[in-house]
């Protein structure tokens, strides 16, 4: 195994990782918020405002940037 796809390797189980855990604290910040109210336990992008869509887009590319651009110092 190269160099190349070790890191394709680590990012893809690091990006895995990332990923269930913000699943893991976003359903928990929407049971926190729901606590004390009857609502079904659904989930849908309906509740999630674009504004905020969009700084999490956002936010996300810039991580992506900066690690890119780690990779080029290196």
């Amino acid at each position: 195994m190269n160099s190349r796809q070790k890191s394709v390797f680590t990012g893809a189980i690091l990006g895995a990782a990332l990923g269930a855990v913000g699943g893991y604290l976003f359903t928990r910040g929407l049971d926190l918020s729901r606590e004390g109210r009857e609502q079904p336990d659904e989930l849908s992008l309906k509740s999630v405002p674009p504004g905020e869509m969009v700084k999490v887009f956002i936010a996300i590319m810039a991580v992506l940037r900066g690690i890119a651009e780690l990779g080029e110092r290196l």
